[in-house]
Order: structure tokens, then C-alpha cells, then sequence
């Protein structure tokens, strides 16, 4: 049942890598969706920030995933894995207004 109950979590790390990795082949923020291009100072450095906070949260995604599938998900888990992704976006955001 847990494998079942990680399958979700495994498909958005998934998704999340593969965006992280467009986004570094890209090297630009225009492939994004409803993004101004005139807003940001410096497009290709707030793409990099951007990508490599997607690969931390799929990291982050991942190590839940696995803990998941393995059965072992107590709230200290899931309240570890809610401020891992806290961080990695709170971080993002003031690394992300630099670029702005």
C-alpha cells in the first residue's frame, strides 16, 4: 500500500526534475509560461535559480517519496518534508528578487 501511496509523490519528482532540466537547457526564462521579459535584470541567472530550486525541491520530493514507499511516514517526516519545501521556497523568493 505504501508503494501505492508514493506513486503520486514519485511522478511529481519526476516532473519537477524534468522542468528543472528545461529550464537549464533553456537557459533563459522564455519558455516559461506568462513570463514578462522585460521584469527581470538578468533572465539567464534567474532561470539557473529557478531550475536549481526545482531540483532541490524534486531532491526533497524524492527523500519523502522513498520514506513513503518504505512505510515509514510519521509526522515528524511529514512536517520535516513541509519545512524542506518552506525553505527551499522562501529561499527562492529572496534569491529570485535579486534578479528582478
Amino acid at each position: 500500500m505504501g508503494v501505492v501511496a508514493a506513486l503520486p509523490y514519485g511522478l511529481l519528482t519526476g516532473g519537477l526534475l524534468a522542468a528543472s532540466w528545461g529550464l537549464l537547457r533553456a537557459g533563459s526564462m522564455t519558455v516559461v509560461p506568462l513570463y514578462d521579459a522585460d521584469a527581470a535584470s538578468d533572465p539567464a541567472a534567474l532561470s539557473t535559480v529557478v531550475a536549481v530550486s526545482l531540483a532541490a525541491f524534486a531532491v526533497a520530493t524524492l527523500a519523502f517519496t522513498v520514506l513513503r514507499a518504505a512505510g515509514r511516514d510519521s509526522v515528524v517526516v511529514v512536517a520535516g518534508y513541509g519545512v524542506a519545501v518552506l525553505s527551499v521556497a522562501l529561499t527562492t523568493a529572496w534569491r529570485a528578487r535579486a534578479y528582478e
